[in-house]
């Protein structure tokens, strides 16, 4: 076979017009290996490893101390989250925000503030007079900072004493008429995200009010929503919004918001049927960094990986492709762990290529192929170096698309060897004439799957 190198190893870059661009890269993403040499692995499989019956409203990691809120109970969870203790209860169904200090746990769950004292476990809902409501709730330097909501207004509890609040201890980002959506710390500065802009403050010191605006600075880029921002990649990551426009995605860099989506992801997050409700995860795992985004209404995951600079997509198959279920992210004893809806508990791991018990579909397809010439291109072989001869049998299709991706033939199947076959060839032939072709691979089945390269026979 005489076969020349084709990409085929990228990410996830598709219009909605199918003919300028196609590429998927669907449950696997980009590995450098080593100079300009790349593969195409896969994510994470899920392991279950407890169910709480009820919806995880947040999962949180003090210092070593995992606390997950699920339903209207705080447990702490212990033994890779198998066992939990409850520590009490918490009121209402929606998102909770959790902070802590050298000695308390912050929960905020809108109208409620909760303490937890971390060296008696005595959980206590604060009702003092300062308490003023709030979405979320952040630490810095001892303080437990919180947001008015519906207000350009946040406010402060005593330092490291989250049960002690003034009334007096607020202030206002008022320079620009929109008020606070929610609010992140980064390298000891409280960023105040509004619908418009952001305000910067420090922590001067002052007895008074310790916190002031940092050089009257105002960052010209405001926030989707109360959950489209997370700190990740020692940064801040958000979806941005402006009064010119809304759908982008930006990393903090020097305090200046740069722009880290690109013209798929953006097409991807105005198809959302409310972007204001999109939520962020993010995880760091063998040198990667990732950063997830789950909106309403999309049928994958955005995944930006922020050691390649480059997006890929997770999601879930039944028949077609869904938002993948997986949130609340949590780092805990060496392993990351995740939740999903249902109040299911999972461990991400590496060598499971299972969504616990459900199929774990990896999809790649590749760009668009097509003659500089714009003649017709016969495609006599197609052959792939991929993982093979796993612990147990299984097998890879390739669907051919000769109208540029929209509408694919019937899957041709090829075996991935059987135990032991490592070197097991996977190749198809005689695959037709098309003047401007798509390939796409997928993998179903529970065996591991990696693509390092492929070799065509075209002319």
């Amino acid at each position: 076979m005489k076969a020349d190198a084709v990409q085929c190893i990228g990410p996830s870059y598709h219009l909605a017009d199918r003919k300028a661009a196609v590429q998927s890269a669907i449950n696997c993403l980009v590995q450098r290996l080593d100079g300009q040499n790349f593969m195409l692995a896969s994510v994470p499989g899920r392991v279950q490893v407890n169910a709480f019956g009820a919806n995880v409203r947040r999962s949180y990691n003090a210092d070593g101390r995992w606390f997950v809120v699920a339903g209207t109970q705080l447990f702490e969870l212990s033994s890779g989250g198998a066992v939990s203790t409850l520590r009490g209860a918490i009121e209402g169904a929606g998102f909770v925000g959790m902070a802590h200090n050298a000695s308390q746990l912050a929960i905020v769950t809108g109208e409620r503030l909760y303490i937890l004292t971390l060296a008696t476990n005595v959980l206590t809902q604060v009702t003092a007079g300062g308490w003023r409501g709030s979405d979320d709730v952040h630490e810095i330097d001892g303080y437990f900072v919180f947001v008015d909501p519906g207000t350009d207004q946040f406010y402060l509890s005593q330092i490291d004493d989250g049960t002690n609040l003034n009334a007096l201890d607020f202030s206002s980002a008022d320079s620009a008429p929109d008020n606070v959506v929610t609010h992140r710390v980064l390298h000891r500065q409280l960023w105040l995200m509004g619908s418009r802009t952001c305000e910067i403050w420090v922590d001067s010191g002052d007895d008074a009010f310790p916190f002031v605006r940092y050089n009257s600075y105002t960052v010209e880029v405001g926030v989707v929503g109360k959950r489209a921002a997370i700190n990740a990649a020692d940064t801040l990551f958000f979806i941005g919004r402006t009064d010119r426009g809304s759908g982008l995605v930006y990393m903090v860099v020097g305090n200046q918001p740069q722009r880290v989506s690109n013209l798929a992801v953006e097409e991807a997050l105005l198809a959302s049927s409310d972007l204001s409700l999109a939520t962020m995860w993010a995880y760091q795992t063998k040198g990667h960094e990732y950063v997830g985004i789950n909106a309403p209404g999309l049928s994958s995951t955005w995944v930006y990986d922020a050691a390649s600079q480059l997006w890929h997509e997770r999601a879930e198959w039944d028949e077609q492709w869904f938002q993948d279920r997986a949130s609340m992210h949590t780092f805990f004893e060496g392993d990351v762990f995740c939740a999903d809806s249902g109040g299911k508990l999972y461990k991400l791991d590496e060598a499971t290529n299972n969504l616990a018990g459900l199929p774990l579909v990896r999809e790649r397809t590749w760009p668009h192929l097509v003659a500089r010439s714009l003649e017709p291109v016969s495609y006599r072989c197609l052959e792939l170096s991929c993982a093979t001869g796993g612990e147990r049998l299984g097998s890879i299709t390739l669907e051919i698309s000769n109208d540029g991706g929209a509408v694919w033939g019937a899957p041709l199947l090829r075996s991935l060897g059987a135990v032991g076959q490592r070197m097991q060839r996977v190749v198809w032939w005689r695959l037709g004439t098309a003047v401007n072709r798509v390939f796409r691979l997928r993998c179903s089945d529970d065996v591991p799957f990696a693509l390092y390269s492929a070799a065509l026979d075209a002319g």
